[in-house]
C-alpha cells in the first residue's frame, strides 16, 4: 500500500515538472525569427569605426581622412604619406557592426589591429616582418625601403607576387612605363610611425657620438649639434686647464719669492682651482642645454 502511494506521488511530481522543463528549454533556445546585428569575429581586433566616403572604398585600401569638419575617408596617396590613417576592413570580420544611415558609402576603418591590406610588388616581394608603406598606387601598400619616412605597419604574412589577383603598369610623370607590379593581400599589424630603417641624409656620425648624444638628449640629434657640443666641451676644458695651470705656476713663483705669504697664496690658489672647475661645469651645462632643447 505504501509502495503504491510512493509510486503515485512520483508520477505526480514528474507530471508537474515536465511543463516546467519544457518552459526552461524554450527559454534557453533563441527564437529563429530574432534579428541581431552581431557578426562572428574572424580576428583583427583593434579600433574600428564607420566613416563616410565620396565613393565606395575597396576592402584592404589604406585610407586618409578628408572632409574637414565632417570627417570622410579616401584612398591615401604617397604625396601625403604622413596622413595615412587606417585600412578599410570587411564588416563581416567585426564582432559588432552598427550602421549609420547618414554616412554615404559607409566604410569601416581600422586604425589598429591586424587586417588584410592591399599591396603591390613595387618595393619587391614582401616577407613576414617587413615594414609596409604606401606605394605609388593610391591606397595600395608595398614593402618599405630606406627612403620612405613613414610606415603603415608590419607584415605578418608574405606576398611573393607570383599569385596575385591582378597587375598594374606604373608610369612616371612623363607617361613612360617604369614597372609592372602585381597586386595582392597581406596581413598587416597597423602601427603608423617613423620608418626605423630610413636612411639618413645627414652627415654620418661615429656611432659612439650618436649613442652619447641620444643618451643625453633622449631623442635623435643632428650632426651640427653634436659637433657644436664637442667644440664647447673642448673649449671649456682648455680654458679650465689654462686657468688652473696659470694659477698653480704663479702661486709657486710667488711662494718662492715670498715664503712668508704661503697662506694668502694658497687661498688664492684654491680660488683659482674653484674658478677652473666652475668654467668646466658651465661649459658642460651649456652642452646639455644644447642637446636637450
Amino acid at each position: 500500500m505504501k509502495i503504491g502511494r510512493l509510486l503515485s506521488g512520483m508520477a505526480l511530481a514528474v507530471a508537474l515538472l515536465l511543463p516546467l522543463g519544457g518552459a526552461v528549454a524554450l527559454a534557453a533556445t533563441p527564437s529563429s525569427t530574432a534579428k541581431t546585428d552581431t557578426k562572428k569575429a574572424t580576428g583583427g581586433g583593434g579600433n574600428v569605426q564607420g566613416y563616410a566616403a565620396d565613393k565606395a572604398i575597396q576592402i584592404g585600401t589604406i585610407v586618409q581622412l578628408s572632409g574637414g569638419d565632417s570627417p570622410k575617408v579616401s584612398a591615401a596617396t604617397s604625396k601625403n604619406l604622413n596622413q595615412m590613417y587606417g585600412v578599410a576592413v570587411d564588416p563581416h570580420q567585426l564582432s559588432l557592426t552598427i550602421s549609420n544611415a547618414s554616412l554615404a558609402n559607409e566604410s569601416y576603418i581600422a586604425t589598429s589591429g591586424t587586417y588584410n591590406v592591399l599591396v603591390s610588388t613595387e618595393g619587391g616581394p614582401i616577407t613576414t616582418g617587413d615594414f609596409v608603406t604606401l606605394s605609388a598606387i593610391d591606397g595600395v601598400g608595398m614593402k618599405a625601403g630606406t627612403d620612405q619616412p613613414i610606415i603603415f605597419g608590419r607584415a605578418v604574412s608574405a606576398f611573393s607576387g607570383k599569385s596575385g589577383f591582378g597587375s598594374v603598369t606604373l608610369k612616371d610623370t612623363t607617361g613612360q612605363e617604369t614597372q609592372k607590379v602585381t597586386l595582392g593581400l597581406v596581413s598587416v599589424t597597423i602601427n603608423i610611425e617613423r620608418n626605423p630603417n630610413k636612411k639618413s641624409t645627414k652627415a654620418d656620425l661615429p656611432k659612439l657620438l650618436q649613442r652619447i648624444g641620444q643618451a643625453v638628449a633622449e631623442k635623435p640629434i643632428g650632426p651640427l649639434r653634436i659637433y657644436l657640443s664637442l667644440a664647447i666641451t673642448g673649449l671649456s676644458i682648455i680654458i679650465a686647464i689654462v686657468v688652473l695651470y696659470s694659477g698653480i705656476r704663479n702661486s709657486l713663483i710667488a711662494i718662492g719669492r715670498n715664503p712668508l705669504s704661503k697662506k694668502s697664496i694658497f687661498r688664492g690658489l684654491l680660488e683659482i682651482i674653484l674658478t677652473s672647475f666652475l668654467i668646466l661645469i658651465i661649459g658642460l651645462f651649456a652642452v646639455y642645454l644644447l642637446l636637450k632643447l
